[in-house]
C-alpha cells in the first residue's frame, strides 16, 4: 500500500507489527522515529532559510523554535521596506498613512522612532493598527516624514539574498571570546555571532535595523491528523517506517525485532546521507580556492 500521509504510514506500522489494537500507541512511536531522524540525519531538504530585524541596542535573539544545526548566518545593512509618514499620528492613533507602503509585508511589525507598531491589513498606503507599543516598547506622538521601518520581530521564511554586493557573512566566535572582547559590547553593524542558552548573541551590538538571515537544518515538521504528511515521509518513507517499527518493538517486548529494525533505519539514514553528500559535491571537478580566488 501507499504511505504518503499520516494515516497511511499508521496503518503501515499497525499492519507490519501484525497487531490491531495498538491505535493510540502508533502516534507516539512515529513521534519517537521523528526525534531519532532529527538527532542523526542533516540532509538538504531539512534546510531552512529564514530573516529576522535586528534592533538598535539588541544583542540577543532567540533561536528558531525548529533549530537544529547551524550552516552559515548573513547579514544585510538594508531593511526590509522602508518609507516615511505622511501625516502626524498621536500615541493613540489605529490607522497610519505612509508615503509608499508597497513594499510592507500584507500585516506584520513597524518601527517609528523606538515605538514598534503592529498592524492587521494595509489598504493602499493606510496600515491598519492592531496594538500600539508592541513587545514592551512606548506607544508615543509621532510627525509627518519619520522614518516608518518594517521589522520581522520572528525568524520568518525569506531571504536577504537578492542584494548580493550588500550582503556578507557573519563570523563564529566562541561565548568566551566574545564576553572577552569589545565585540560583545560595542555597538555598530554586527558581523560575529556566538550561540549560549537557545539565544543567539551578535557583536557589535546592532546600533540600528539590519537584516539577518540564518541558514540551518531545521527539524522535520512532524506529522499529525493536521499536518497529514511532509517533505520526508514523501521522500522517503521507508525511513519512517523503520523508525517507528524500531520504537514499536520494545514497547510489544518483541526485543529479538529491536536488531532488525535498527538495523534497518540505520542503513536508511547512512544511504540518505551519503547520496546527499555525493550530491552536494557532483557538477564540478573539486578546486582549491585561496583568499583571492581559485589557484
Amino acid at each position: 500500500m501507499a504511505i504518503s500521509t499520516y494515516s497511511e504510514l499508521q496503518t503501515a506500522v499497525a499492519n507490519w507489527l501484525d497487531r490491531d489494537d495498538l491505535d493510540a500507541r502508533i502516534p507516539e512511536f512515529i513521534t519517537l522515529a521523528e526525534t531519532r531522524i532529527n538527532r542523526v540525519l542533516r540532509i538538504r531538504i531539512m534546510e531552512s532559510v529564514k530573516i529576522i530585524s535586528t534592533i538598535s541596542g539588541s544583542k540577543r535573539y532567540l533561536m528558531p523554535t525548529d533549530y537544529l544545526q547551524m550552516l552559515a548566518i548573513k547579514y544585510n545593512n538594508s531593511q526590509i521596506a522602508s518609507t516615511t509618514l505622511n501625516g502626524d499620528i498621536t500615541d493613540s492613533a489605529t490607522s497610519i498613512t505612509l508615503t509608499d507602503a508597497s513594499s510592507f509585508s500584507s500585516s506584520g511589525t513597524i518601527l517609528a522612532g523606538t515605538e514598534q507598531i503592529t498592524y492587521s491589513s494595509i489598504g493602499g498606503n493606510v496600515l491598519t493598527v492592531s496594538a500600539r507599543g508592541a513587545n514592551s516598547t512606548t506607544a508615543a506622538a509621532h510627525t509627518s516624514g519619520v522614518t516608518i521601518v518594517e521589522l520581522y520581530t520572528d525568524w520568518t521564511a525569506g531571504s536577504i539574498s537578492t542584494g548580493a554586493s550588500t550582503i556578507r557573512a557573519m563570523q563564529y566566535i566562541t561565548p568566551e571570546i566574545m564576553s572577552r572582547t569589545n565585540t560583545g559590547t560595542s555597538t555598530g553593524l554586527p558581523q560575529s555571532y556566538t550561540m549560549r542558552a537557545g539565544y543567539i548573541f551578535l557583536g557589535p551590538v546592532p546600533d540600528a535595523v539590519y537584516s539577518i538571515e540564518m541558514t540551518y537544518y531545521a527539524k522535520i515538521p512532524a506529522l499529525t491528523d493536521a499536518a497529514t504528511t511532509n517533505s520526508m515521509l514523501t521522500n522517503n518513507q521507508d525511513l519512517y517506517l523503520y523508525g517507528a517499527l524500531l520504537e514499536a518493538e520494545p514497547f510489544i517486548m518483541n526485543d529479538a525485532r529491536v536488531q532488525l529494525w535498527a538495523t534497518a533505519f540505520g542503513e536508511a539514514i547512512n544511504n540518505l546521507q551519503l547520496q546527499d553528500d555525493k550530491d552536494s559535491h557532483s557538477g564540478t571537478e573539486l578546486r582549491v580556492m585561496n583568499t583571492g580566488g581559485y589557484y
